[in-house]
């Protein structure tokens, strides 16, 4: 299969990526968002999610905050 191929497979969704200004890497940072949304869900403290998630998916947790604000808007 060539790229382009690859591509025109996922046009539609490409141009809506784009449109909606996503980045093509979010969707690596679903399971922490999800995971973050439920322990908020639960009651638990911000600073011990961030703790929590940090050591868990090795990332800051200033990334984590940036990943839940972005990944948290809504698509317009």
């Amino acid at each position: 299969m060539k790229v382009v191929e690859f591509l025109k497979i996922g046009q539609e969704m490409l141009k809506l990526m784009s449109l909606f200004d996503l980045r093509r890497d979010d969707y690596k940072h679903i399971e922490l968002y999800e995971e973050y949304m439920m322990l908020r869900g639960e009651g638990e403290k911000v600073d011990y999610i961030l703790a929590t998630l940090s050591s868990k998916y090795n990332v800051s947790e200033s990334t984590i905050k940036r990943i839940v604000k972005r990944l948290s808007k809504e698509v317009k």
